[in-house]
């Protein structure tokens, strides 16, 4: 299938603060290119590159997905190709009717009414007003803000704009979308809502470019990744391979595991910061994740722990899912703890977990059930059973079973474990 976005050696370079540098933004072109050769280390001083040599090409009716730390590129890119703002070299070809939704507010204008604002997008995408009034109660329907649509944009709130954006996007006939962390905007029944139309509007053959920190949303909703890393894209490839690489990386990213004294403790699970909360008497000091087979399936968590005044405690490790679901632990019995440091090791044998990507949470309780310590961990643990097939849409435990046809002679079909 052909191209229909197509990206050659883009770079998006920005500049840093302001001052002497208003001389160079001010410079017009072609002075400006002169300039940059002529003095090419004064020209440059002070910029940094969003976007450094990048390269893709995307097929018409694939739905492409961009991972990355923050600060990695992807809504530059997103941006660059919707062509919201211009690369400094290189370009960007999109064949087709494009749009973007890369800023709740990107395209309002804050002092129209919401009505007056879809007629603008409208516009804005080719269609006539005539086309839009024929499409406006569907919009603001889907948005379900029906008794908003003839008040000002700059009354609304970011979820409000969020929905209405996405709305007219619905009633346009786009061939191409560009679709950032906006629908991480609103609440959990409009993202669900959201989510259902680019699944049917991507099985209708439309492109869609999907930039999002939702690994579980990024593992469903797409069949290739990109990769970037501080403008640079490490990896290109189908999702199920680039995925499980990418998750693995960001754990690396910050050094391993972290190794927190008590008075950084203490603080971190005051301020409730980190993925991490607890009432305190007992902490985790640092937690030493192990995947002792290959595919992923057996695990090996050691808690190093510090007590105060804290007779007994339950340890529990527990899972939670690429969407953020909490997925079931493993719980131990009231164990007595030692005053001051001790270790405390857990064995998972088999987990029953289908393939994918999953973050451990370490816990202390009391054996009354006060939390002293839960903590998320900023690592990831891939599961990949090859020549495992895999069912989206029943959850991520799997039941051991045994199957058999339903004739007089028991016959067993298949297994699972």
């Amino acid at each position: 299938m052909d191209s229909v976005v197509v990206a050659e050696k883009i770079t998006k370079t920005y500049r840093v603060g302001v001052g002497r540098a208003r001389v160079r933004e001010m410079t017009p072109p072609p002075f400006d290119s002169a300039l940059s050769k002529v003095f090419p280390k004064w020209w440059w001083k002070g910029t940094f590159n969003a976007l450094e040599d990048v390269s893709m090409e995307i097929a018409g009716g694939s739905c492409v997905g961009i991972v990355g730390h923050n600060g990695a590129g992807k809504t530059t890119l997103l941006k660059v190709l919707a062509e919201v703002t211009a690369p400094t070299s290189g370009k960007a070809i999109v064949r087709g009717r494009v749009a973007a939704l890369v800023d709740a507010l990107v395209g309002f204008h804050p002092e129209l009414t919401g009505r007056e604002n879809a007629f603008l997008l409208g516009s804005m995408h080719g269609f006539g007003r005539k086309e839009m009034a024929s499409r406006i109660d569907d919009i603001f329907e889907f948005a379900e803000i029906e008794e908003m649509a003839d008040t000002p944009v700059k009354r609304y709130s970011s979820g409000m704009s969020a929905r209405l954006g996405f709305s007219i996007v619905t009633a346009l006939e786009l061939e191409i979308l560009l679709v950032d962390e906006i629908l991480a905007v609103g609440d959990a029944n409009f993202q669900r809502k959201c989510i259902e139309w680019l699944e049917g509007y991507r099985k209708s053959g439309g492109t869609l470019l999907f930039v999002s920190h939702n690994l579980g949303l990024v593992r469903s909703m797409t069949e290739r990744l990109v990769w970037l890393d501080h403008g640079r894209v490490v990896e290109e490839g189908p999702t199920d391979k680039v995925l499980p690489i990418y998750a693995q990386a960001m754990e690396r990213r910050d050094g391993g595991h972290r190794v927190y004294n008590r008075k950084a403790t203490k603080k971190a699970m005051e301020s409730r910061g980190m993925h991490r909360w607890g009432s305190g008497g007992a902490r985790v000091e640092e937690a030493h994740v192990n995947q002792t087979r290959p595919d992923g399936s057996a695990l090996e968590v050691t808690i190093d722990y510090e007590s105060d005044d804290v007779a007994n405690g339950v340890f529990c490790v527990g899972f939670i899912d690429e969407s953020g679901r909490e997925i079931g632990a493993a719980i131990s019995q009231p164990i007595p703890l030692d005053v001051g440091k001790g270790a405390i090791r857990c064995a998972i044998d088999n987990m029953p977990f289908r393939p994918g990507i999953y973050f451990p949470v370490v816990a202390i309780v009391s054996p009354e059930g006060e939390v002293r310590d839960r903590w998320r961990l900023d690592r990831a643990i891939v599961i990949e059973r090859n020549g495992h097939q895999s069912v989206d849409g029943f959850g991520a435990i799997e039941l051991p079973s045994a199957w058999s046809s339903s004739e007089s002679t028991p016959r067993v079909m298949g297994r699972t474990s």
